[in-house]
């Protein structure tokens, strides 16, 4: 026996079926037809069939008629929700209850039938047309007025919003707001050309630095301030070239203090030298005119008295003048002691400036070169190929899978990582070489009197140490697989860094592609097939398969 659940889903289903709604009405003779077991028709009987020769005319008349308080716009919004009903039955009984009440309702007089609705619709378009004026209004003195920045685009700008806050028409307005257009894109040229301008005299200035200041640190410090302004600026990049100069700035300042203080020191130390020498000089020669004169007492003396006398006033002279000699050797002994100080620190300030600009070359987190001291190297390396014609290889490695050691182990295993590759490339490279980071975990290695194909060897070999190393995370014990990819390129005769970068990008993109963990070969200076110089025998010896 169906249960009273089934039963109601009976109902609901039959409703479904004859179009009906969904009332108590239609609900409960639905449910007691279903339990009698009566066939239910598919209208509702009650309905009369609809006379719609009779209501029609009835529609057309009162459509036409004037109520008061009743618009053609809610005429029409009512036959929409009339014609949107689901059954013809319920329509039906819609249109008569409206029917009734449009009739009831009272007509309008004339004045008020011809004139209301315009009315209306004037007030709502000026009203309308207020708030967008005003909304103009504010667009202009809080959009636009802040970003005039001469007397000729904001007088226009005066004038327009005068005119806007009056009846004055479009047409004028348009042609007033072009007018602060123009003004405010003239204005934004000239800003444009002055800001390009200061740019590029402090890039002529930071490039002509290392002239002006001989000292190497110096040089170093403007490439890091220029490459701050590089285009497009921002406001952290100001900030940041700003915070340089004024480094620059105090560190100059220290180090030509202790250059001047030296100076002084210096110059006090000739001046005392030159005073004491004087002295010395107008003692000696008081002591030869003493001697002298003495000598001529002695020649002529005959007392034995007198010539005691004589004797004894030459030792004492003789003394005084070994005296004076000594205290002139203290002070000549000391203004060396006091000149050598200060050399010393000069030379001990200008070791910590170099040091610091070393610093400056150099990656915090893994001890290789950045990109400024990757630049630096190889401007010396590529003019020591021009001079010599000595081959210089670059390398461009990347680690396999390194975002996923990222994901999965955390970021302090992943520095470690970056430290390990940078370590092991240091123990396995000579001194000329150099190793860079380019950023994120990618490496360049500057392979200087090296051919490419010895050079190859070179970074198996790197690949191969590294690959064999036990990096193991200290949470889980797990062991971290380490590899990377590399491409090889030797530079070719007037190439310059971004060239040579883009064929070793792409021979390491081969061997990513590849299936990683390989080494390949970039395309040569003329353009022969990566790879093409060496046997095929050599390629797989080179690949390390996982």
């Amino acid at each position: 026996m169906p249960t009273i659940s089934d039963q109601a889903r009976a109902t609901l289903k039959r409703l479904l079926e004859l179009k009906l709604q969904p009332t108590p009405d239609n609900y409960r003779r639905v449910f007691e037809s279903l339990q009698n077991g009566a066939a239910l028709p598919s209208a509702e009987p009650s309905l009369e069939s609809p006379d719609w020769g009779r209501a029609l005319p009835r529609l057309l008349e009162q459509w036409e008629r004037s109520q008061s308080g009743l618009t053609q716009l809610q005429k029409r919004q009512q036959l929409d929700r009339l014609v949107a009903l689901p059954t013809p039955q319920a329509q039906w009984r819609e249109l008569e209850q409206l029917l009734e009440r449009w009739s009831a309702l009272p007509a309008r007089s004339g004045s008020q039938s011809a004139s209301t609705p315009i009315e209306t619709r004037d007030d709502a378009a000026h009203r309308a047309g207020s708030e967008w004026r005003e909304l103009w209004l504010q667009t202009l003195k809080f959009g636009v007025r802040p970003f005039c920045a001469y007397d000729t685009a904001q007088r226009l700008l005066r004038e327009l919003m005068a005119a806007a806050e009056t009846s004055k028409q479009a047409a004028d307005l348009g042609t007033q707001a072009r007018e602060v257009w123009l003004a405010i894109d003239r204005e934004q040229t000239t800003e444009e050309a002055v800001r390009n301008g200061l740019i590029e005299l402090a890039r002529l200035l930071l490039d002509h630095l290392g002239d002006l200041v001989p000292q190497a640190w110096v040089g170093v410090q403007a490439t890091a301030i220029r490459e701050q302004l590089q285009t497009p600026l921002a406001p952290e990049r100001i900030e940041s070239a700003q915070n340089a100069v004024r480094d620059l700035l105090v560190r100059h300042s220290v180090l030509r203090k202790s250059e001047d203080d030296a100076h002084h020191t210096a110059k006090a130390l000739i001046d005392l030298l030159v005073r004491k020498l004087g002295d010395y000089a107008a003692e000696g020669g008081e002591y030869n005119q003493r001697m002298e004169a003495r000598l001529e007492q002695l020649q002529s003396s005959r007392e034995w008295d007198e010539i005691r006398d004589l004797v004894q006033d030459v030792l004492d002279d003789s003394r005084n003048m070994q005296q004076r000699s000594g205290e002139l050797g203290v002070h000549l002994a000391e203004a060396q002691r006091q000149a050598q100080a200060a050399q010393e620190r000069i030379r001990s300030l200008e070791g910590e400036l170099e040091q610091v600009s070393q610093q400056l070359q150099e990656d915090p987190l893994t001890g290789a070169l950045n990109r400024r001291g990757l630049d630096a190297e190889f401007t010396r390396m590529q003019s020591r190929v021009v001079r010599q014609g000595q081959p210089l290889t670059l390398a461009l490695l990347d680690l396999d899978h390194f975002k996923a050691v990222n994901d999965t182990h955390g970021h302090d295993t992943g520095d470690a990582v970056l430290k390990a590759l940078v370590a092991q490339a240091k123990r396995l490279i000579r001194p000329s070489d150099r190793v860079a980071r380019m950023g994120g975990e990618e490496f360049m290695l500057l392979l200087p009197d090296t051919p490419v194909q010895q050079s190859l060897v070179v970074v198996q070999r790197l690949l191969v140490a590294f690959s064999d190393q036990t990096l193991v995370q200290d949470s889980t014990g797990r062991r971290i697989p380490l590899s990377f990819s590399a491409g090889v390129a030797e530079l070719c005769p007037d190439e310059d860094f971004p060239a040579i970068y883009q064929r070793v990008d792409a021979a390491l993109l081969q061997a990513k592609q590849a299936g990683r963990k390989r080494v390949e070969f970039a395309v040569p200076c003329d353009g022969a097939k990566a790879g093409g110089s060496l046997p095929k025998s050599a390629l797989r010896f080179f690949a390390l398969r996982g």
